[in-house]
């Protein structure tokens, strides 16, 4: 008797995040038998500030749906960061077979750590601006990398590419566009986060656990780059045994 098929994944990227960025996750899933697709967001292969200028969230939404449906069945949906977020949205507007959020950002506000302020105040006049930005070095590697070995540091900074500053103004506002309603999202959910993590707040990661009453897988000393090949091993079979259990 053959096996049942598992459920295809979509992989959403984080921002300053490429597809590629997370062929780590794309590899280890498809080696547990796991069809993977990385959706591509707005203004990136290549990259193009004028795109970036001018999307906002409901553009990056719209691109992660389109991705989704491309699919054409019900889909495991993982997404990092922001692109936990487009995964949160999904899961109210479509039926996947599991939504897990890695690192994710909340649907509303996201709040600024103390520990983070001073790598904000550059970036501010574009966030304000609604301008396209890349971090400097210097914030890359001490806010969403912060204790990954200094060799990965330096092999990612290099690969991480501009954003839209529209949707950074969004979530510093906590804008409508942003929010989920809880009841609208029925399919399984895990929270994994990181308790290093200088981008998402472990509040932050604990409520939106509570919101979806959801499994919260969490690893002490991980950044909000959760994602980074050297912490693959550490991250990546829990979530496996949990989509086993959830979707099998």
């Amino acid at each position: 008797m053959n096996a049942v098929a598992k459920p295809p994944v979509l992989l959403l990227h984080s921002f300053f995040g490429t597809p590629e960025l997370m062929e780590p996750w794309a590899e280890q899933l498809r080696a547990h038998g796991y069809h993977t697709v990385a959706a591509t967001l707005p203004g990136r292969n290549p990259t193009d500030t004028a795109v970036l200028n001018r999307s906002g969230f409901t553009d990056y939404l719209d691109a992660a749906l389109a991705a989704y449906d491309a699919i054409g069945s019900d889909a495991i949906v993982i997404g990092h960061s922001l692109g936990g977020l487009l995964g949160q949205h999904i899961a109210a507007q479509r039926r996947p077979a599991a939504l897990v959020l890695l690192a994710s950002v909340p649907p509303g506000t996201l709040w600024v750590q103390p520990s983070s302020m001073p790598y904000l105040v550059p970036i501010l006049p574009a966030i304000i601006a609604g301008r396209a930005f890349r971090p400097s070095t210097r914030t890359m590697a001490n806010v969403p990398l912060n204790t990954l070995p200094e060799q990965e540091r330096q092999q990612l900074i290099p690969r991480l590419v501009p954003d839209s500053g529209r949707i950074f103004r969004q979530m510093s506002l906590g804008v409508p566009a942003l929010r989920v309603k809880a009841a609208d999202v029925s399919c399984p959910v895990l929270c994994v986060s990181g308790g290093a993590d200088r981008n998402v707040s472990s509040w932050i990661s604990r409520r939106i656990a509570r919101r979806y009453r959801a499994e919260h897988q969490v690893h002490p000393s991980a950044p909000h780059w959760i994602v980074a090949e050297s912490l693959t091993p550490q991250v990546l079979p829990p979530v496996i045994g949990w989509l086993a259990t959830a979707t099998g």
